[in-house]
């Protein structure tokens, strides 16, 4: 950042007006970079989510595919004003296909910055020898 004396103003660098341009930047998405692990009796997901309020974000689970929705509302600072915003602001989801999970069984918890979440695969039932009749 450079301070002009001439107006008493600060501004950035020509450098980064090049890169970012003169106007905050919204980028239109939060990536929320995972990992996904599993075993055979469940998959875990672990999502970064930094900086998101735990309210803001939402789980749901329908026909296989687990979706994860995340809110960023405006940061509110009565003594300063945004001069350049590079991080995400609105709202996003991404959507993870699991398969044949059981929705009832699905656990998430949300600590510094990193979602967990636990999702029990659906046990097949073994089969069991049954005699068929003939009418």
């Amino acid at each position: 950042m450079i301070y002009n004396s001439h107006n008493n103003k600060a501004y950035f660098d020509p450098f980064f007006e090049v890169l970012f341009g003169k106007e905050p930047a919204n980028h239109g998405y939060l990536p929320m970079k995972t990992n996904v692990y599993e075993s055979e009796s469940a998959y875990r997901l672990e999502l970064e989510i930094p900086g998101v309020k735990k309210e803001n974000i939402s789980l749901d689970f329908k026909e296989g595919y687990l979706t994860v929705a995340v809110k960023v509302e405006k940061e509110e600072d009565g003594e300063f004003k945004i001069a350049r915003r590079e991080r995400f602001l609105g709202e996003t989801s991404r959507q993870f296909y699991l398969g044949e999970v059981e929705g009832n069984t699905i656990d998430a918890t949300y600590a510094d910055g990193i979602l967990t979440i636990v999702a029990k695969k659906v046990v097949p039932e073994e089969a069991k020898p049954h005699k068929i009749e003939i009418h």
